[in-house]
């Protein structure tokens, strides 16, 4: 679906999909993405986060939202219920926008060098209550100075 098997695109989207069905989510939304860019090294590097890292994050942020509700957990399971597989055209519509807006952004010829910029960029410019900046920000994750070591 998303080119060679070793692309940084690739490696992207498959570690998205991958998160998604993790989590037990039906739908690969911004989260998964940003989850996705740290699948890739250079990606992770740029962000100055590691994968572990954004996992606890998005669990905290799922904990802290049952709070809210008034729902306390203890510890979670690793694995949540059994949900059927995550098809590859299951995206929220903010993922289908910033995946759309970063392919576009490239050319065949580019699309392996700049797609995971132009991804990270975008992501980086979501708002919240957007998932993916409510954990760029649990991360502490500088935008600006991301933004100035990719520019």
């Amino acid at each position: 679906m998303f080119g060679k098997q070793k692309s940084p695109v690739s490696v992207i989207i498959k570690g998205a999909l991958e998160e998604a069905q993790l989590r037990g989510d039906r739908r690969m939304g911004t989260e998964h993405l940003l989850l996705g860019l740290l699948h890739h090294e250079e990606s992770a590097r740029t962000l100055g986060v590691d994968l572990a890292a954004g996992r606890a994050a998005l669990v905290e942020l799922d904990r802290a939202s049952l709070r809210m509700l008034g729902l306390e957990v203890g510890d979670l399971p690793e694995r949540p219920r059994k949900h059927p597989r995550v098809p590859g055209t299951a995206l929220t519509s903010s993922a289908r926008a910033v995946l759309n807006e970063a392919i576009k952004a490239t050319t065949m010829k580019t699309r392996d060098a700049q797609a995971p910029r132009h991804l990270m960029l975008g992501l980086l410019e979501r708002k919240q209550p957007d998932p993916a900046a409510q954990v760029i920000d649990q991360l502490g994750i500088d935008r600006a100075a991301v933004r100035s070591r990719i520019a």
